[in-house]
């Protein structure tokens, strides 16, 4: 018997590892969120997508690589780490079973190969799903390597929050997407480093600077989500209205701007807070969390 005993199990396990950025559930998690907002938004099927900050893996690419996107791209400012043994071969059967596509059936029922299913050999391997990804290391994403106009989606987790310069982010952000192409990007706004997450808001910008070690180099994201770092990692610390004027100070339209988590209202106390975050709304220090959809005009 399976050590999985009920679908309540099973559903359990999802939910714990749905957060664990190495997980192919959050891979898959990131995908399907992605591409249901893009189809939200109009684009159904991207023609070629860019994924900024990847970290340790490239799950969710290749899951846009497994539903038919031929033309897939990632930039990092860090070495991509190797990934765990049969990661890819097992992110793949995940796909199958879960997504399922044109394929699911053959999958999970070997005797209907008669039936009018498309042959399960004929989905690709992981080692040719892996292969449309074209992935740059040592990439600010401040000066993309990529040509004007390439992507019609671009899109980040938790990623955005660390670029030293956001407004040239946003800009290169525009260059490569085509007209009416889409950004999609989860920021987090919390401080990484401790359990108050707006802790870091307490300090004026030249102490932040001196505290906060920037991610990349020297300093991998195995080692953040490791625990091996004891240090501040740098986040520009913008807040929801400071993201919304980038994008749209970089010629975005801003189609929603969702917070995905927030802070309980009596948490924030402004009063306690450096210049010049002691001045926003308590309303706006509360989110935690922004999901952005923007598209390029």
């Amino acid at each position: 018997m399976s050590s999985v005993g009920t679908d309540a199990d099973l559903v359990r396990a999802l939910k714990e590892r749905a957060g664990a950025n190495d997980s192919l559930v959050y891979a898959h998690r990131v995908y399907a969120e992605t591409a249901a907002l893009a189809r939200r938004h109009g684009l159904a099927a991207p023609r070629a997508a860019l994924e900024i900050g990847p970290g340790v893996n490239l799950g969710s690419l290749f899951c846009f690589a497994a539903s038919g996107v031929s033309a897939l791209s990632a930039a990092d400012v860090a070495p991509l780490p190797a990934a765990p043994p049969l990661f890819y071969e097992t992110l793949r059967e995940y796909l199958l079973a879960t997504e399922g596509f044109s394929w699911w059936r053959a999958w999970a029922d070997p005797a209907s190969a008669a039936a009018s299913f498309p042959s399960l050999e004929a989905f690709p391997s992981a080692a040719a799903l892996l292969g449309r990804i074209d992935h740059r290391s040592g990439v600010s994403s401040e000066a993309l390597p990529f040509e004007d106009e390439r992507f019609d989606l671009v899109y980040s987790v938790a990623a955005l929050e660390h670029v030293p310069d956001p407004g040239g982010t946003a800009a290169e952000m525009r260059r490569v997407l085509a007209p009416g192409g889409l950004a999609i990007h989860e920021i987090d706004l919390k401080h990484h480093g401790a359990a108050d997450p707006l802790k870091f808001l307490e300090w004026d910008d030249g102490e932040w600077k001196k505290r906060a070690t920037f991610y990349g180099g020297d300093l991998s994201l195995s080692e953040i989500l490791g625990g091996s770092f004891g240090g501040e990692i740098f986040c520009n610390r913008l807040r929801r209205d400071d993201w919304l004027a980038v994008f749209r100070g970089a010629g975005f339209s801003v189609e929603a701007a969702e917070p995905v988590v927030l802070l309980e209202e009596a948490r924030v106390r402004p009063d306690r807070l450096a210049e010049p975050f002691r001045g926003r709304p308590v309303e706006e220090l509360r989110v935690l969390s922004l999901r952005v959809v923007a598209r390029r005009v």
